[in-house]
């Protein structure tokens, strides 16, 4: 039976009181492997947590979710997670029915394959995706190109056979390998009976489709086309869950994986959705990447590229960051975010208006505004709920009318 653990992310800690020393060893052996150059875990003694990163992890007979710390219940946070995830076309599948049928208040991942597989079966429905494949096998007539080494090979003493190649129009292709790999990842931890159904449907309509294992050079030569379009959600949903997905052999066979994003990134992005809804899309410049802070007297060469996250009518700088502007009723901020706000309002002459923008995650303090000593320029903080889309536009609204 698979045991869920709910934590949320750079605040819950995993202790062995939790889970297992096996489990609490298998879940740092995964991560290590498939976030390699990743810092998703804060280790210490006989404990850790998850930082920068959120969403779910299949490790052998544990789920670990980890949803967003911003003060609510785990459902809401679960809630805002994929709420998030569907404003910002962050995952290449919608949630929305999910949240407005109240389903989100099932696990994550049930959330994730729920949108999956009724996403894939519903293509599928329309026919699978073929495509002409070369096949070679040694017929009783003749059929497309004869191959005369291997012919002559196979059938000294079988003048009855020819070896033959030939082009078949079949769904036996790297996309619908992806699909069935990706189904079998998946099958042993899809619980709910309308999920199996679903699953198995798929499966049906996959039955002539070789189960295969698929590994980089695979995915890198799925295309899509006019033809698997369609398709297009679903293969890159599939293609997360193989690449996520590893074997561990620990007496039997365990299969672990994840689908797991880094907060940080989804933050911002939610941000540039709202923003854009506030402003227009046509005035906000995402990642401005034009501007330098110095330059070398002796080269020439301008040095130390500046990449505000969003730049809005050459007039205004927006920095997100994905972490808590107030500790015990206090304002708390790093100097560092402050000197990148001074490069930014410094190069950006035009600019006179810098925020720094997070999340509000607990009652918020009074932030500060400070005005660029001997300019009209202003750098100020400040914080905006991320519970409810439209509550976060009319926040930003507000945030940016008020001087």
């Amino acid at each position: 039976m698979t045991k869920t653990v709910i934590v949320r992310e750079s605040y819950d800690w995993i202790t062995e009181n939790d889970v297992s020393a096996t489990q609490y060893e298998e879940l740092i052996r995964y991560i290590e492997e498939k976030y390699p150059n990743e810092n998703v875990l804060d280790q210490k003694y006989k404990r850790l947590r998850f930082i920068n990163y959120v969403g779910t992890i299949q490790c052998s007979d544990v789920r670990y979710e980890v949803v967003p710390k911003i003060n609510l219940s785990n459902n809401d946070e679960r809630k805002v997670l994929l709420s998030m995830l569907s404003i910002t076309r962050f995952l290449p599948i919608s949630f929305y029915e999910q949240i407005q049928n109240g389903e989100e208040k099932g696990d994550l991942l049930t959330a994730f394959l729920t949108a999956f597989l009724e996403r894939l079966l519903n293509e599928l429905k329309k026919g699978t995706y073929k495509t002409y494949e070369r096949q070679e096998e040694n017929l009783y007539v003749l059929k497309g190109k004869l191959e005369l080494s291997n012919h002559i090979r196979n059938n000294t003493f079988h003048n009855t056979r020819a070896y033959c190649s030939f082009d078949e129009h079949t769904e036996n292709n790297s996309l619908n390998q992806l699909f069935k790999a990706a189904l079998h990842i998946l099958k042993k931890y899809t619980g709910l009976y309308s999920l199996k159904l679903h699953l198995e449907r798929c499966l049906g309509y996959l039955e002539r489709v070789d189960l295969v294992n698929i590994n980089p050079t695979t995915l890198d030569s799925i295309k899509l086309n006019r033809q698997n379009e369609r398709f297009r959600d679903a293969v890159l949903f599939a293609k997360l869950i193989v690449e996520r997905a590893s074997i561990y052999s620990q007496g039997q066979r365990a299969l672990s994986f994840s689908l797991m994003f880094p907060m940080n990134v989804l933050f911002e992005k939610y941000i540039e959705v709202v923003l854009r809804e506030v402003v227009g899309y046509k005035v906000v410049i995402s990642q401005h990447a034009e501007k330098r802070l110095l330059q070398n007297k002796k080269t020439g060469y301008r040095n130390i590229l500046l990449k505000p996250d969003f730049l809005v009518n050459n007039e205004l700088i927006i920095d997100t960051k994905w972490k808590s502007a107030t500790y015990h009723g206090k304002t708390r901020y790093d100097q560092s975010d402050i000197y990148q706000m001074y490069a930014y309002v410094t190069a950006y002459q035009e600019a006179n208006r810098c925020i720094l923008l997070y999340p509000k995650q607990e009652r918020e303090a009074d932030h500060p505004v400070w005005e660029v000593i001997d300019t009209d320029k202003t750098i100020e903080m400040r914080a905006i709920k991320i519970e409810n889309f439209w509550e976060s536009v009319d926040e930003l609204r507000g945030i940016l009318k008020d001087n």
